[in-house]
């Protein structure tokens, strides 16, 4: 079933938080969203030495936002200090700071939404964010990292609210309410910048593996204070087609072809992990095989045979039926 797109939602801006690893990949991720999101403003959240390597864009409406300078009081060596002097480790210092970005940025955006969306996960189709009653539509995940909402409960008082996570590659965020969300954490933070009230949160032994997510406080905030504003996917137009296993299939970096193929294998968005275990002699494969598909396109009598190619990915890479 085709997804029926509401062209008369809300207007929203979209954020993305890149980190140096993900630069190359970012590149397509805006080319794309830039095709196939209606956003107002796109904002790129990023060190100030990597703005020159996306100014060949010339797109009028990407926002360069300096990673170091988005709070007055905080940056990213705020982090890295913390965590060397609470568990003298600071590797998870850009995995916190970018989830304090993708929230403090709420305090500059002018639309009433904005979608943050991952640095390392490309779109294939236009997607809706709002249903035709715009409300927020929501795609969840069966994740349950209890570590989360016990910092959650310290630094809100919100126990868990729901069955399910709502931790995505994507999460499309009211405004005012992510504002609101962070005056309450802020209540109790005194002199300090609200994020370090987050990390005095995380129990030592937790820190440095994952104590916090903001996609979990935000969802569980939003479904406490304002529940009838959003409702999860569930009708097959409305459902999204998506794996992370990008990387395996065609590597962190995919040409048009690799993303034409994803897009006929019925995938709504792919994640292009670096840290999964890549076998380049399958991605050259792989490619191998869709360069074949789209001939064998072009010979009608052929075409039977792409139905088999399509069912060895699938089968491969355990990726989703079309819906």
């Amino acid at each position: 079933m085709m997804m029926q797109l509401f062209t008369n939602n809300p207007k929203y801006d979209i954020v993305i938080c890149l980190g140096p690893q993900h630069i190359e990949t970012a590149k397509v991720v805006i080319k794309q969203v830039k095709r196939f999101f209606q956003a107002k403003q796109v904002y790129l959240i990023t060190n100030v030495s990597h703005f020159e390597k996306f100014q060949s864009f010339n797109l009028t409406n990407l926002i360069f936002v300096n990673e170091n300078e988005l709070f007055d009081r905080f940056n990213f060596q705020s982090v890295a200090d913390f965590l060397r002097q609470k568990i003298n480790d600071e590797d998870r210092a850009g995995w916190y700071f970018q989830q304090f970005l993708k929230m403090e940025i709420s305090k500059i955006i002018q639309s009433d939404y904005y979608l943050i969306w991952d640095a390392d996960t490309i779109p294939l189709k236009p997607i809706n964010f709002f249903d035709e009653e715009e409300k927020v539509l929501i795609h969840k995940s069966e994740e349950n990292h209890t570590i989360y909402f016990k910092t959650m409960e310290h630094i809100l008082g919100l126990k868990k609210t729901v069955n399910y996570s709502y931790i995505s590659e994507h999460f499309m965020v009211q405004t005012k309410l992510m504002q609101k969300m962070l005056l309450e954490i802020s209540k109790n933070a005194g002199d300090l910048v609200w994020p370090y009230h987050i990390l005095e949160n995380i129990a030592a032994k937790d820190i440095s593996l994952s104590g916090f997510s903001e996609y979990e406080t935000y969802g569980n905030f939003l479904n406490s204070t304002n529940p009838d504003s959003f409702r999860l996917r569930t009708s097959p137009s409305e459902l999204l087609n998506t794996t992370r296993n990008g990387s395996m299939i065609f590597g962190t970096l995919p040409n048009t072809k690799d993303l034409k193929f994803l897009e006929v294998l019925g995938l709504h968005y792919v994640t292009f992990e670096i840290w999964q275990d890549v076998n380049p002699k399958d991605i050259k494969t792989n490619k191998r095989r869709v360069a074949f598909f789209f001939l064998l396109e072009k010979i009608p009598m052929l075409k039977s045979l792409n139905k088999l190619i399509i069912k060895n990915f699938r089968k491969t890479y355990s990726l989703p039926q079309p819906l």
